[in-house]
């Protein structure tokens, strides 16, 4: 009967996966990004160099080269509920505005002190893991 169970959850977070609902596993870390941002791990980061490493991130998921981002090329960082959210005018692309858009929401969530930098708590926290998502590869 464990089995089973087992293997039932195990679709059904596929299920979950496959539709966006589910959270996308983390494939960086804090250090990562202060790295990325040519930081030390003890340093922070700025909204600024978030908008930078969002804009590199842009150009790097976006195989085709155009000027937009379609869903295949943000699969595993946006789910269907985010696109929704800022691709307003229903196109099913995103533009580099509606993307740093993400960026600069994501920041201002992982920013629990509003002090206009994230420390690696931050980064490491639930809204600084979805940020980072949006930062690096």
């Amino acid at each position: 009967m464990s089995r089973l169970l087992r293997l039932s959850a195990a679709i059904g977070l596929a299920g979950l996966v496959a539709t966006g609902l589910a959270a996308p596993a983390l494939a960086a870390s804090a250090a990562d990004v202060l790295a990325a941002a040519g930081k030390k791990p003890t340093d922070t980061l700025t909204v600024q160099e978030a908008i930078d490493l969002g804009t590199k991130l842009f150009s790097a998921i976006n195989p085709d080269g155009d000027t937009t981002l379609e869903p295949d090329e943000t699969e595993g960082r946006l789910t269907k509920k985010d696109w929704a959210k800022v691709n307003k005018d229903g196109d099913q692309t995103l533009e580099m505005d509606e993307w740093l858009g993400i960026v600069r929401a994501r920041f201002n969530a992982a920013d629990k002190n509003k002090d206009g930098k994230l420390t690696v708590k931050e980064l490491d926290s639930k809204a600084g893991q979805q940020l980072i998502l949006v930062l690096v590869k």
